[in-house]
């Protein structure tokens, strides 16, 4: 199986200086591929075949800007564009885009959700044991911290047997609004997770923005944005994203109702292709993943 990126005009290739070898019997990784196809690339010649531990294993992500931390979005679709499929975004991408999924999250000081993302998928902030050691040489904690961010707060009770509430050895922060009850937030501080209040908009939500001022004054450098198509739209909206991270894969859904990208209206601003990879199986490509830049 290969991964196949196509690229653009010829330039100087970065060289790889990281890479990790991941044992194919841990976590769903015995059917990875061990190449990508490079389909288009700014930085690297193409056509060529990537080993798929490299291809976003050195990613120059910057540290923000001083005034903000730095976005970057990751997310996964079918191929008319729902990010749901049987209930979960999962399902949607194979073990190559699980892989890729992690590596992303490599570089990441914070990953941040909504709570919609946490009721339907069991969602975890952790980084997978072989890539912890590439963060803690960085000065990094083993694993992300993970927020989810919530206007209300307001989780039913099944909600608090998910992992994000039962896993004491992670960072985790709810952040929220004074829409808020107290008897909501205790019962999240109870489970052991710290909340945070910031103003609502004027429309009752979270106010990202009012975000964004709390984790740079966290000296957060980077943030991982994992959906949902809801937060999305409002980080988006707010013009914070910096890099867009899509994998498509080759399904149809079939359900026009179904979740996409984004849920709501965004700003309509340039996206530039940075790369694009394709992962070929003998049956033909199975799975394309897209880097896209908003220019500051």
């Amino acid at each position: 199986m290969r991964i196949i990126l196509d690229a653009g005009p010829q330039c100087h290739r970065v060289p790889v200086q990281e890479s990790v070898t991941l044992e194919s019997n841990t976590d769903s990784m015995a059917d990875l591929p061990s190449h990508l196809h490079l389909v288009y690339h700014a930085l690297q010649p193409y056509p060529a075949d990537i080993p798929l531990e490299d291809v976003y294993a050195n990613l120059d992500l910057p540290a923000g800007d001083g005034s903000r931390p730095f976005v970057y979005l990751n997310m996964v679709q079918t191929f008319d564009g729902q990010t749901v499929l049987d209930g979960t975004a999962w399902t949607i991408g194979t073990d190559a885009d699980h892989h890729l999924f992690r590596q992303l999250r490599v570089h990441a000081d914070v990953v941040l959700y909504g709570a919609g993302t946490l009721r339907t998928d069991d969602v975890i902030v952790t980084t997978h044991p072989a890539l912890q050691e590439r963060r803690v040489r960085r000065g990094q904690p083993p694993n992300p911290l993970g927020i989810v961010v919530t206007a209300t707060c307001h989780f039913a009770t099944e909600t608090f047997g998910k992992k994000f509430f039962r896993r004491a050895d992670l960072d985790r922060l709810v952040i929220t609004t004074p829409r808020a009850t107290a008897a909501d937030v205790d019962r999240v501080r109870a489970a052991g997770v710290a909340v945070e209040i910031v103003p609502a908009t004027p429309d009752g939500e979270v106010d990202l923005t009012a975000v964004m001022r709390y984790l740079t004054g966290k000296h957060v450098r980077r943030v991982l944005c994992e959906g949902g198509p809801r937060l999305n739209a409002g980080v988006a909206r707010a013009g914070f994203i910096d890099e867009l991270f899509v994998t498509t894969g080759l399904r149809l859904g079939g359900d026009p109702t179904a979740p996409r990208l984004f849920t709501a209206p965004v700003t309509d601003r340039p996206l530039h292709l940075i790369s694009e990879y394709h992962y070929r199986a003998p049956q033909g490509v199975r799975e394309m993943y897209f880097r896209f830049r908003y220019p500051r």
